[in-house]
């Protein structure tokens, strides 16, 4: 069995998880008695809670200080989109830290010879587990890529002094890369870059059958779409999951869309169908400013139908949903600012964005359920966990069904635009258009790859026919 990168090192090293976090000053004061101090902490201006904070611990039971210094820096920095960002760079440091520990060594060993300095080690030691163990070179070098945002923090901030940082831990370089806009046009940016990166394909080529579309997905075929359907009919999904599928194969949203739909946009989708009684089609907007998340906070469309509207605001309405809403754990209780879908324990599928900024707010609605317990935030795990009983159940009575993931209904979505159009004779030019818009795509790549999906799949087959036709294994007895 493949072994996982920590299993890798002598080290109990790990990352563990503070419920909540905040960014405070400690004062200290002489008391009356002899050499005794007292002390008050004291909110730093500006500083919110910050949820499921991680935190780098050592073999010791100590927490690792320089490595959770730059953690908490990383709190205000502009770079950082979200806690889940953190946590990534949190594991990533820690792999490094199970390093040094393992082969006893400082984050500071950086001697004259340049292929001894510690972060270079580390790099030779992730080729080397590449080439025995087949771990994705993309993971290694995100890895990596923690490890000199690291050291280049840690020095713009003089967390350590200049002396003991005298060699350079790697060298940087810049280099010129093409880049595409919006309109297609290409043109090259400079960026600035390391030696600590492996060499490989930023991109890797999906798998036949596959689209890289912000993962490698999986469309499921109009076969498939059908078990699916029949089982809806049959309740082997509950409600919420099959609108949050239904609302995925409508709409092409991706899960942190879907799971972060608030009521109010239901309903004010609804107050326009009910105002525009010729259109059929309503626009969610998600990300931006609005409070249903985007991947990246991009602005993104969403067209909703008539009638996925009308049966999400009967589920909105009814007894189930709004038991769900009342629960203790249900921050926005009863109110239009809370999520389409909740778990039967009142918590969110996924936390959105706006939960974790109206937490922080000084003068909550009075309204919300400002008594519910410490967030612990979400990331779909709850969805997943339902979508694999469900595909589980159906594959009993339907095993032609594959398994599939919820982010590969996104590519369904797109490809039965492509299929749906070509049968209504539309030239490729229009259904790109199409596609890239209801996709939101900002690469031309990604959407041309929807266009070329079923040529290449069908030419691929056809080369494998013709291959068992020429060679014919019975007549060579192989």
């Amino acid at each position: 069995m493949k072994p996982s990168l920590k299993d890798l090192f002598d080290s109990n090293a790990k990352v563990i998880y503070l419920r909540r976090f905040r960014l405070q000053n400690a004062n200290w004061s002489k008391t009356a008695q002899a050499n005794d101090y007292d002390y008050t902490f004291s909110s730093l201006a500006n500083s919110d809670y910050h949820f499921r904070m991680p935190v780098i611990i050592q073999s010791d039971g100590l927490p690792w200080k320089i490595g959770n210094l730059y953690l908490m820096g990383q709190l205000d920095t502009p770079a950082l989109s979200n806690m889940k960002t953190l946590s990534a760079r949190a594991i990533h440091l820690k792999y490094y830290l199970q390093y040094l520990e393992h082969s006893n060594q400082h984050f500071l060993d950086l001697p004259t010879q340049y292929q001894q300095r510690v972060p270079r080690k580390f790099k030779a030691f992730l080729q080397a587990v590449i080439e025995q163990h087949d771990f994705s070179s993309q993971y290694i070098n995100n890895i990596l890529s923690s490890v000199a945002h690291f050291y280049n923090y840690i020095q713009h901030q003089s967390f350590v002094s200049q002396s003991d940082i005298e060699n350079k831990p790697f060298r940087e370089r810049k280099v010129s890369i093409p880049i595409h806009n919006n309109v297609g046009i290409m043109r090259n940016i400079s960026v600035i870059t390391n030696d600590l990166k492996l060499r490989s394909s930023r991109k890797p080529l999906p798998s036949l059958g596959k689209l890289r579309d912000g993962g490698s997905l999986r469309p499921l075929s109009s076969e498939e779409q059908e078990i699916i359907f029949r089982a809806f009919d049959k309740n082997y999904a509950s409600i919420e999951l099959e609108l949050m599928i239904r609302i995925a194969l409508g709409t092409g949203a991706r899960q942190q869309s879907v799971c972060t739909l608030s009521i109010a946009c239901i309903k004010t989708a609804l107050d326009y169908l009910e105002q525009n009684a010729d259109s059929n089609y309503a626009v969610i907007n998600t990300g931006y400013k609005y409070r249903t998340d985007s991947k990246g906070g991009r602005l993104n469309r969403l067209m909703f139908s008539r009638n996925l509207i009308d049966h999400l605001a009967t589920y909105i309405d009814c007894e189930r949903a709004e038991h769900r809403r009342q629960n203790i754990n249900s921050f926005y209780a009863n109110t239009d600012d809370n999520y389409v879908f909740l778990t039967r324990t009142g918590n969110p599928y996924l936390t959105a964005e706006r939960e974790i900024i109206d937490r922080n707010r000084n003068n909550p609605k009075p309204v919300w359920n400002t008594e519910a317990p410490v967030m612990v935030p979400k990331n779909g795990q709850s969805l997943r966990n339902e979508l694999k009983k469900f595909i589980s159940k159906v594959q009993k009575f339907e095993p032609s069904l594959q398994n599939f993931s919820f982010h590969d209904l996104r590519a369904t979505y797109g490809m039965n635009i492509v299929r749906n159009l070509r049968a209504k004779e539309y030239p490729d030019s229009k259904i790109f258009d199409h596609v890239r818009q209801r996709l939101n795509h900002r690469s031309l790549t990604t959407t041309e790859a929807y266009l070329k999906f079923d040529s290449e799949v069908k030419e691929f087959n056809d080369i494998q026919d013709t291959f068992g036709v020429t060679f014919d294994k019975s007549k060579y007895n192989v």
